[in-house]
């Protein structure tokens, strides 16, 4: 009986460990989800760089995931474009299970590198996803490109207001 009960107490934490694992909370993921896409600065307007925008690497971006009404709730993920533009943000696993986040998750750019002379060409606008692509536990949405535009130089903001105040 004793090595019986020995037995059993040796095996526990191999059962307890396999149900964590089938309970998707073990070292290795069931299931990811990703969210792309890519930011890139369009440059002065009379300047080749509004056909051909750069990269901005640097960049805090985010996934905001959420509901309204009365049980409002909300989730959000954060990550960084690399020298590319592109940003990968996985999201928290509390939110796999949702079958269409298209509908509940937003992208919107944080911060922005101080060394970029970009501005928001959706100002306080989000940038919606779309499903991508589904398998081997993995489903990717994407922002696609999302476009900046570059600040306006002082000067050029002194000039306006100069004329709008001499109308």
């Amino acid at each position: 009986m004793a090595a019986d009960q020995e037995k059993s107490i040796i095996e526990l934490p191999t059962i307890n460990e396999d149900l964590v694992n089938w309970a998707g909370y073990g070292e290795e993921q069931l299931s990811r989800v990703v969210i792309t896409g890519e930011l890139f600065c369009h440059g002065d307007r009379n300047h080749k760089d509004l056909v051909h925008p750069l990269p901005v690497s640097g960049a805090s971006i985010a996934v905001f995931c959420g509901t309204s009404g009365p049980k409002t709730r909300k989730s959000y993920a954060m990550g960084k474009t690399d020298g590319y533009g592109e940003f990968h943000i996985d999201l928290p696993s509390h939110l796999h299970s949702i079958p269409n986040l298209e509908k509940i998750c937003l992208v919107k750019v944080l911060h922005l590198p101080k060394t970029c002379s970009c501005r928001h060409a959706f100002t306080g606008k989000h940038k919606g996803i779309e499903l991508t692509s589904i398998g081997e536990g993995i489903r990717t949405y994407t922002a696609h490109k999302i476009h900046l535009l570059q600040k306006p130089a002082k000067r050029h903001m002194n000039r306006r207001a100069k004329t709008r105040n001499n109308v």
